[in-house]
C-alpha cells in the first residue's frame, strides 16, 4: 500500500462513518503530521509504540572494518542506525489468520 492509497482509504473510511464534513486535504494533513512526528521521534532516539499494531525502535549498527570488493582494500564503515519494527500481538494474529 502506498501513501496515496492509505490516504484514499482513510478518507473513504471516514466518509463511510458519516464524517461528511472532513475534507481530503484534512486527511492528508493529519496523516502527514502523524508520519512526521513518528520520524522526528525516531531521530530523537525515542521508541514508538502503537498498541495492537507494533513498536518502532532504532537499532545501532556498530562501526566496523569492511573491504572494497573491487580492490580488496580495507575500508572503515561508520556506525549507522536503522529502524526496526516489531509487530504487536493483535497484528501477528490478524496476519496469521489469513
Amino acid at each position: 500500500m502506498t501513501k496515496s492509497e492509505l490516504l484514499d482509504t482513510m478518507y473513504q473510511a471516514l466518509r463511510d462513518q458519516g464524517n461528511q464534513a472532513i475534507s481530503r486535504q484534512e486527511v492528508i494533513m493529519a496523516v502527514g503530521l502523524i508520519l512526521d512526528h513518528c520520524a522526528r521521534a525516531l531521530v530523537a532516539g525515542e521508541r514508538i509504540e502503537i498498541r495492537d499494531f507494533g513498536v518502532f525502535t532504532l537499532h545501532t549498527i556498530a562501526a566496523k572494518a569492511g573491504r572494497n570488493p573491487k580492490t580488496g582494500a580495507s575500508v572503515a564503515v561508520p556506525e549507522k542506525r536503522r529502524v526496526h519494527f516489531k509487530p504487536g500481538q493483535a497484528m501477528r494474529r490478524l496476519v496469521n489468520s489469513q
